[in-house]
This record gives C-alpha cells, sequence and structure tokens, in this order.
C-alpha cells in the first residue's frame, strides 16, 4: 500500500509532456526468456531454439553466472544464428553480495564480462548488464538515507521510486556489478551495445541513481508483471536511451489458470504493441519459454508457455505447449505482418 502511495505521487510530481506519437516500427523485437545453461536439463538446446522460432521470436534472453557456462553458450549462439534467432546474454555474476567485498565483486563482474566477450566478439550485438541489482540494495526500515536522514522504522521497504530510495553500502556493491561489467565489455573490445535496467515496479529512482554512480549504458531496461507501465515509459523516455522490456509475463503465470495467462499475455503484448508508437521501446521478453516445474508451488514453477515434465530419470522433458504459447504464435504473426506491410 504505501508502495502505492509513492508511486502516485511520484507521477503527480514528475511533469513530463506526452511524447508525440511514433510511426510503427517493423523491426521491434518480441523475444523470449529462458534459463538453458543452468536449468531445463533434459530439454536440448535445438528444442529450445526450435520453440523459439515457431512462436515468432527474434531474440532468446539468457542468465549467464560463470565462465564454466561458455561453451554451452558458444554453442546455443551458433544454434540460434542458424535459425535467425539471436542471443540476449544478461550476466549474473554468481557472487555472494552479502559477504563480498566492493573489490572483490568488481574483480570477479569484470573478469566474467571479459571472457565471455571475448569469446563472442562479433556474434552478440547487445549485452544485458546485471538483473535486477537494484532489489538488493533497496532501502529498508531504520537505515540511514545518504543525506544523513534516517528512513522511518514503521515504513515497509522503499518503492526504489528516488536515488535515496537505495542503502548506500549496499548500492556501491550493486554499482560494483555494473561497473565491472561494463569494464570487462570495453577491455574484450568490439562492436556491441549494452542494457541496464531494473525490475520495474517503482524502481525508477535506480536509473538516476546509476547516473550518480558514473555508470553509461545505451539501452533502458524495465521488467513489467500486470501493472500500468507508462508513467516509467514517461520518465525513462527522458534519458534519450532505447527502452527494452527484458522480463514481462501475466502476474504469477499460469497459478491461476492457463486460460488467465493466455488472456493477460495478450492483454500486455497489445499494450506494448500501443505504448511503442508513443515511447522508443524497441524490444519485449517474455518471462519465460519454459515452466520451472522444480520450483513448485512456487509461482516460478508456472511463468511459461510450454509445460516441463519429469523424465522419471532425475531429468526433465519438454512438455505440451500450453495456452498461452498459440495466444503468442499468432499475435507476433500478426504483428509481424502488419509491419511488414506498413513500410
Amino acid at each position: 500500500m504505501a508502495q502505492k502511495s509513492f508511486l502516485a505521487a511520484a507521477v503527480m510530481s514528475v511533469a513530463l509532456l506526452i511524447p508525440s506519437a511514433r510511426a510503427a516500427d517493423p523491426s521491434f523485437i518480441w523475444g523470449l526468456n529462458g534459463h538453458p545453461l543452468a536449468s531445463y536439463h533434459g530439454v536440448t538446446l535445438e528444442e529450445q531454439i526450435a520453440y523459439a522460432k515457431s512462436l515468432g521470436a527474434k531474440s532468446y534472453r539468457v542468465d549467464v553466472q560463470s565462465a564454466g557456462q561458455l561453451p554451452k553458450l558458444m554453442e546455443l549462439v551458433d544454434l540460434a544464428a542458424i535459425d535467425g534467432v539471436e542471443i540476449l546474454p544478461v550476466l549474473t555474476p554468481k557472487i555472494d553480495l552479502s559477504t563480498a567485498t566492493v573489490d572483490d565483486i568488481y574483480a570477479f563482474s569484470k573478469n566474467l564480462a571479459y571472457e565471455t566477450a571475448v569469446l563472442l566478439r562479433g556474434k552478440i550485438k547487445v549485452w544485458e548488464l546485471g538483473n535486477e541489482l537494484e532489489n538488493f540494495a533497496i532501502i529498508q526500515p531504520c537505515e540511514m538515507r545518504d543525506d544523513g536522514t534516517q528512513y522511518p522504522c514503521d515504513w515497509g521497504p522503499a518503492g526504489g521510486l528516488y536515488p535515496l530510495d537505495y542503502y548506500g553500502p549496499r548500492w556501491e556493491k550493486v554499482a560494483a556489478i555494473m561497473r565491472g561489467l561494463d569494464d570487462g565489455m570495453k577491455q574484450a573490445g568490439g562492436n556491441y551495445l549494452t542494457a541496464m535496467g531494473t525490475a520495474g515496479w517503482g524502481h525508477i529512482g535506480a536509473f538516476q541513481r546509476m547516473k550518480q554512480s558514473g555508470l553509461a549504458w545505451d539501452i533502458s531496461v524495465w521488467h513489467l508483471y500486470g501493472e500500468d507501465p507508462e508513467w516509467a515509459f514517461k520518465v525513462l523516455a527522458e534519458y534519450g536511451k532505447p527502452i527494452w522490456i527484458t522480463e514481462f509475463n501475466h502476474p504469477k503465470g499460469s497459478t491461476e489458470s492457463e486460460a488467465a495467462q493466455a488472456a493477460g499475455l495478450k492483454t500486455m503484448m497489445e499494450m506494448l504493441q500501443r505504448l511503442r508508437k508513443r515511447y522508443p521501446i524497441e524490444a519485449a521478453h517474455i518471462y519465460e519459454l519454459m515452466d520451472e516445474t522444480y520450483w513448485a508451488p512456487d509461482f516460478e514453477a508456472y511463468m511459461g508457455l510450454i509445460q516441463l515434465d519429469s523424465d522419471g530419470k532425475n531429468s526433465w522433458r519438454s512438455g505440451r505447449p500450453k495456452a498461452a504459447f498459440k495466444i503468442v504464435q499468432d499475435f507476433i504473426r500478426q504483428d509481424n505482418l502488419t509491419g511488414s506491410q506498413s513500410q
């Protein structure tokens, strides 16, 4: 409830003109999220790319946590290229932020980015640096803000709307990851774009905090799970960068029902289709390709477009497509057709 009141106040205080209408872009990227390097054990890379191609997805966003995953990532990139699917690696260094020092976090992140970028130099157009990192730094009750004031002890966690909504010592660790990843990419060289951003919700203040920390990025990232994002797009547009929605889905997937997920996803895709005509939204990635059944009963077990079944041998196999699969497939096909006709 407190987060909603913060959000309303922020929207009221941001006096931004509504941008003029933008022409529909036939090159809009509909993409998917997946975990082929760390999860979906038993489901081949070929199967995953085939599903992405069948859906009409142009991009497959995958998390990269450690150097040990790089051989499989290289295989995935090459397989995807054959079918015209680009891989969007999101570098998520596997390190304990609670115990690691800022220097160790920076060094580990820089090394991961360097090794990955050298291996895939020239094969990746966009790298996403970090995933929802700002969550770690959200200020908690009674903690001290950077301006010397105390965050009220009788409030819940901050809404993330303002730069002071992030606790300084933890933010330094968040910034160390982003800076390390960016410096590692620069050291590796090549032509590429970097994407950075937040978990969405009200976390718009992290972008100003990123600028205050001297971080630079080419694409602003936002995540979307059911709430109206237009207020955030107005703010993000002021940064003068393209916006990528690298995660979106109906809230909690098919936890309620497959029909609810399918209807919710269609509504969200229609909304993004409208909003991209007004704001510089270039891509939207559905979270995610397959259910992560092993997380049941948590909602993460029901976010996929395809069921994930046990093979009875301590591994997994792809199950049947859920109702949302056909909805997404038809929507992307029609959107691509409409876009090509507008050229």
